[in-house]
């Protein structure tokens, strides 16, 4: 090896050290691989938290391959009483990499082929393929902030309206705790005056306990 070409090497090897201590020392990228990882598991309901009344759900949150220039992306699922049953709802969650370490917004997106979209448990590579769009209306993603050993995720109802089916404006407060234990959320709607809609008073969370699949 001459000289010129050793010098190279070393000055390829430095660079792709320092690039390598830039992203661990990165702070929204540690705080961002914590959230991810707690939001990844199973979690069952009791009867009375379904969406449908006496029918539990059972979510299941798995990491899917990314998008480009995204490090992480979560596929969501709901199904009605058991893993196996009913589909509910999907959803794929991409986040705002460059915001953070402090507060980090999550993009939830809805997908247009769900029978795709359900392999993404089995073929979580496939996620690039399929084609999606917004879920939520302009100004409700959420926003999660680290809280000791768990995360809170918030949708704001200051900037979070929608159109009811009547044609009335609301306003959508929900919250997300996730821990290891267990995930909780609370999700009330107001009318432009403040009055509560549906949800509880007391902004209790209702608690999804994370079960362990054998």
């Amino acid at each position: 090896m001459t000289r010129t070409s050793h010098v190279l090497t070393v000055s390829v090897f430095a660079v792709a050290l320092t690039g390598f201590a830039n992203a661990q020392a990165d702070p929204r990228a540690a705080v961002l691989d914590q959230l991810t990882g707690l939001l990844v598991g199973d979690y069952f309901s009791a009867a009375d938290g379904g969406a449908s009344e006496g029918r539990p759900i059972y979510m299941r949150i798995r990491r899917v391959e990314p998008p480009p220039g995204k490090r992480h992306a979560l596929y969501a699922e709901m199904r009605h009483d058991n893993i196996n049953g009913e589909l509910y709802r999907q959803r794929l969650f991409l986040f705002d990499e460059t915001s953070g370490p402090a507060a980090i917004t999550m993009l939830t997106l809805a997908f247009e082929d769900p029978a795709a979209a359900a392999r993404l448990i089995e073929n979580p590579a496939a996620a690039r393929a399929l084609k999606t769009n917004d879920a939520l209306a302009p100004g409700c993603d959420t926003v999660w902030y680290r809280d000791g050993a768990a995360f809170v995720g918030r949708v704001d109802p200051t900037t979070c309206r929608i159109t009811g089916r009547r044609g009335d404006q609301r306003r959508i407060e929900a919250v997300t705790r996730i821990e290891a234990a267990s995930m909780g959320q609370l999700e009330r709607g107001f009318d432009l005056q403040g009055k509560l809609l549906f949800g509880n008073a007391e902004a209790t969370l209702y608690i999804w306990p994370r079960v362990t699949r054998k």
